[in-house]
């Protein structure tokens, strides 16, 4: 008999497959890290679409341009004051924009004066729908301020504890 040689062929499979599962590995991790920086994209999209009706920035003008998509919604801003006054309500101003601002009276050692010509901070207002006005904390609204309330498509309420005055006339 003849004598031939076997010689066991090398097998290069096992380094294809490790090198398939790499290249895998890899490419769902590239898929997975573009989907976490998507993320942080929407999510802020979404704040901020939820802070302002349409990403409109709240400003007193963006208000009264589209006033019932603000209703509910809080307000904190710098403001001039306006006239003419009543005995809880004032005219608000800001970038040529004005809104008539109600206080919500709640008994203080020392009450709050509030005249035309300040420039007040306020924060945690709050914009209410207008028309007829019932529900106001504290002492009841006289005429002049339910009339004015009445004319008005939205209106900003504020604890007289969130006004504070910056500077006077």
């Amino acid at each position: 008999m003849a004598e031939i040689p076997v010689e066991k062929k090398s097998s290069m499979t096992w380094l294809w497959l490790l090198l398939a599962a790499i290249l895998a590995a890899l490419l769902i991790w590239w898929i997975t890290a573009d989907e976490d920086d998507a993320d942080p994209v929407l999510a802020e999209t979404a704040i901020e679409a939820d802070a302002g009706a349409d990403s409109m920035p709240m400003t007193l003008a963006a208000i009264l341009a589209n006033p019932q998509s603000y209703i509910g919604q809080e307000f904190a801003g710098e403001v001039s004051v306006a006239g003419p006054l009543t005995d809880r309500g004032f005219w608000v101003e800001n970038d040529g924009a004005r809104m008539f601002a109600l206080i919500i009276d709640e008994p203080r050692e020392v009450e709050i004066d509030i005249n035309p010509g300040q420039e007040l901070r306020i924060s945690d207002g709050m914009i209410r729908e207008g028309g007829e006005v019932s529900d106001v904390e504290g002492v009841p609204l006289d005429d002049d301020t339910l009339a004015v309330l009445a004319d008005q498509d939205v209106f900003l309420i504020v604890d007289e504890d969130n006004v504070e005055i910056l500077e006077r006339p």
